[in-house]
């Protein structure tokens, strides 16, 4: 007797609400923004994710007191199941016959995220409303199935296989610091201030001080003391909180200086070559929310930059000589971000 194709063993998998508990908690890498997700309570999650923990017979995030991080292994785990709730989404919409949205997924660096995507996200949302965006947050040290992701954010020489890239903008960095640590009212201050502060940096963008001290003429500074996050935008709040003075991407922080959080305290702007990249890949290149999404943000990256060639033009005729930015031009072999 012929086996019925529809009768098979049952599969064994783990319990689907732990699972999308855990998928959001890593894509967000918090619980609480994983529980207004799924409209539950923080509480619930950690539960769901802990039940899901027991059933793997290990543990699937390290907490720490910077929030959650994942293991190589369960960051893997987490990119294959938001592929599966994705096309588990799709499949249930195209069955409805309500299959009116699109969904875009996007990896980028926690960094761009905050500093520059979730700001402006809305008006995207505003101009393809029935366009799903999906932010994957990572970094370049673990590499993940491209087929997870239909576009992605990359820093670097813009050279990459079996991608398109496009330049969104270069490298221009300046440290910035809070009003609690420098008085911005004394602005610009001598780098010799640097011997009395602390200096923030991420670990793999370890050239990031060195290149702006040479190109400031301040190669034999030694700070009062030197702190290393993992995650740019760590190094980023702690600035804002006044533990120390960051190197920072100047299109991220045009909110935070307008509202006096930080300010930059000294002239000089280090601009090189690398810079960040949308990345496509060959085969999503004509898939329309791809489209529109590359279109949006590249427009918006034009329009940021007009913006801040008019504000420099203002600063200069009303400033005096001697307060002119300095800006420097730097080669460096560093090559990846958070």
């Amino acid at each position: 007797m012929e086996k019925d194709p529809h009768t098979r063993s049952v599969r064994r998998i783990a319990p689907l609400n732990p699972l999308r508990a855990f998928e959001a908690a890593a894509r967000h890498l918090s619980f609480t923004q994983a529980a207004d997700e799924l409209c539950v309570t923080q509480g619930a999650v950690s539960r769901s994710v802990k039940a899901l923990e027991d059933y793997m017979g290990e543990p699937l995030f390290e907490r720490c007191h910077n929030g959650l991080l994942l293991s190589e292994k369960s960051d893997m785990l987490a990119h294959r199941l938001t592929d599966i709730f994705d096309r588990l989404s799709a499949a249930t919409a195209e069955f409805r016959g309500q299959k009116n949205a699109s969904i875009l997924t996007l990896r980028t660096y926690t960094s761009f995220m905050i500093g520059f995507l979730l700001p402006n996200l809305a008006n995207f949302q505003v101009q393809h409303p029935k366009i799903k965006v999906r932010l994957i947050s990572g970094t370049d040290s673990v590499e993940l199935n491209r087929s997870l992701e239909d576009v992605r954010i990359r820093y670097g020489h813009g050279q990459w296989r079996g991608v398109e890239s496009t330049l969104l903008f270069r490298d221009q960095l300046r440290p910035v610091c809070s009003p609690k640590l420098l008085d911005p009212a004394k602005r610009p201050y001598p780098i010799s201030v640097l011997k009395d502060h602390v200096l923030l940096h991420q670990e793999f963008r370890h050239n990031d001080w060195p290149d702006w001290l040479a190109c400031a003429g301040g190669d034999n500074i030694v700070a009062k003391n030197n702190v290393t996050f993992e995650e740019l935008s760590v190094a980023y709040q702690a600035a804002i909180s006044g533990a120390g003075i960051v190197i920072a991407q100047k299109p991220y922080f045009t909110r935070e200086i307008a509202d006096g959080q930080l300010f930059e305290p000294f002239d000089t702007v280090l601009h090189r070559e690398l810079g960040y990249y949308l990345t496509i890949p060959h085969e999503r290149r004509d898939v329309p929310q791809v489209i529109a999404f590359k279109d949006w943000l590249v427009q918006e990256f034009r329009q940021k930059h007009a913006e801040e060639k008019d504000r420099a033009a203002v600063i200069k005729l009303g400033q005096p000589a001697a307060q002119k930015p300095v800006v420097a031009a730097h080669k460096s072999g560093q090559s990846r971000a958070a």
